[in-house]
């Protein structure tokens, strides 16, 4: 079984932390906060979820921390926070939205 195989299940069995720190990085911000400050390029991900989001792009960067540089960091973490975006269109879609984040990485960065 992969490292993506193993993150999948522990998300399927609800094994992350809803309390986590938030992420902000790289052009990705996820927040409980609608307030808080970022820059215009940066993808804003809000969500009473913010922990457990965050840690699922821990859990990704400690993956991929090989394949991600200075470069191309800036397309790594916000296409995590775009699909984050577009499928956490309900606070309850939280599974869904982890798995969506999951499987579009690995289709784009590969398996892990």
């Amino acid at each position: 079984m992969n490292k993506l195989d193993k993150l999948r299940k522990r998300i399927e069995k609800g094994k992350f932390p809803s309390k986590f720190p938030e992420f902000g990085g790289a052009n990705l911000i996820i927040t409980v906060d609608p307030l808080r400050s970022h820059h215009d390029l940066d993808v804003m991900v809000y969500s009473e979820h913010a922990g457990a989001l965050s840690w699922l792009v821990m859990e990704l960067k400690k993956i991929y921390d090989e394949d991600i540089d200075y470069m191309n960091k800036y397309q790594f973490y916000p296409s995590i926070g775009e699909t984050m975006n577009r499928t956490l269109t309900r606070p309850e879609y939280l599974f869904e939205t982890m798995l969506s984040v999951v499987d579009m990485i690995e289709k784009d960065w590969g398996t892990k």
